[in-house]
């Protein structure tokens, strides 16, 4: 049974805040029960995720404090009656100071109950993050594989909910997802939510980057955008989802035929619908995915963007001293290259220069 005591000083800490006094016995409370360590921790965690979901049982406590408070302020009457006051105010308080923990904590645990997957717990999420120059494969718990790029940022629970597979994205990976139409497997990034039951897929989406893209191998997926999320986009095998995350207003007029202009509002991002590259005299695999065979490719790209992956791909950092630098475009596939060569190689298309200070790598004309 949970004692009161210990709903009383979690529902305060969590709204109004305890005294030093308060503070060392909910502490020795919470070492003397680990039960009550594992419920405060999961709590607090769900609690502080999203403040704004709670805002209204946070209220309604505070009122109830309120009233308790205007209660036992002294009030005008004779010995007696304020003595008959004292006695039963003194008796009540307890009570209605548990009833209002009890209300909170009880909205707070159902709120939690409602907003997450039922048996995902907050303790039951691992984070994986990937190193430049590293890759990693995983496992989950349904038998889904993952592998990770470089400098990519995974988040995933030890044991799914009952309801969906729900994992999070900052970066580049490449799914196998196992077959489940029970439990729709969903990865969300900065930029949208891809929706699967079962197929292969890769996904590069790097919060900082002015591109996320989707590419389907075989099966079928389902896309809906953060920004828009009325739109659905089903992606066919062979196909790729190009969104052009924050593109300023005057780039908004060149719109591919292939493409679905969202909203006409300043930045907001386009999306079209391509087919996956393939070049037998590269491999037989979509060029998209060639980053698992350690080859870096690059399709008519702008040099910007192909220094942000040189910098994941060789742990390097690319600083370009003029701006224009950064609009050449290459096609170009690296394997074995030192970033050196690599750089070497693209001026003999373009012409630039460069120089070497560390791990610096200085782009100039």
């Amino acid at each position: 049974m949970v004692e009161p005591r210990f709903v009383e000083l979690l529902t305060k800490e969590l709204t109004e805040g305890l005294t030093s006094a308060e503070t060392q016995e909910l502490d020795l409370l919470l070492q003397q029960n680990p039960l009550y360590k594992t419920q405060s921790a999961v709590i607090r965690e769900y609690w502080n995720s999203d403040r704004s979901a709670y805002k209204a049982s946070e209220a309604n406590f505070k009122k109830v404090m309120d009233a308790i408070r205007a209660a036992e302020q002294p009030v005008d009457t004779d010995d007696a009656a304020e003595s008959d006051t004292e006695q039963g105010r003194f008796k009540l308080w307890p009570i209605l100071r548990y009833v209002a923990a009890i209300l909170v904590l009880a909205t707070t645990l159902y709120l939690w109950y409602l907003s997450s997957d039922k048996t995902v717990l907050a303790s039951n999420w691992q984070t994986k993050t990937t190193a430049p120059r590293v890759k990693e494969r995983l496992v989950l718990p349904d038998g889904t594989t993952v592998t990770l790029n470089s400098g990519t940022t995974f988040k995933f629970p030890l044991s799914f909910g009952d309801k969906n597979r729900e994992v999070y994205l900052n970066g580049e990976a490449f799914f196998e997802v196992h077959k489940d139409r029970e439990h729709p497997f969903i990865i969300h990034t900065k930029k949208m939510n891809v929706r699967v039951l079962g197929t292969v897929f890769n996904i590069k989406s790097y919060d900082n980057e002015s591109q996320s893209e989707t590419s389907l191998i075989h099966g079928s997926i389902e896309v809906t955008l953060n920004d828009r999320v009325s739109d659905r986009i089903i992606l066919k095998p062979r196909e790729k989802l190009i969104i052009q995350n924050n593109l300023p207003v005057q780039n908004q007029t060149n719109i591919p035929i292939n493409s679905k202009k969202l909203n006409a509002a300043v930045r907001e991002p386009l999306y079209s619908l391509t087919n996956l590259t393939y070049s037998p005299k590269i491999d037989s695999a979509a060029v998209e995915t060639l980053w698992l065979k350690n080859k870096l490719v690059f399709r008519n790209e702008d040099f910007e963007s192909i220094a942000t992956d040189m910098e994941r791909w060789y742990g390097i950092q690319i600083v370009f001293e003029h701006e224009a630098l950064k609009k050449l475009r290459f096609t170009a596939m690296f394997e074995r290259e030192t970033p050196t060569e690599a750089l070497e190689s693209l001026r003999f298309t373009e012409d630039f220069h460069f120089k070497k200070k560390g791990l610096i790598f200085y782009i100039s004309k």
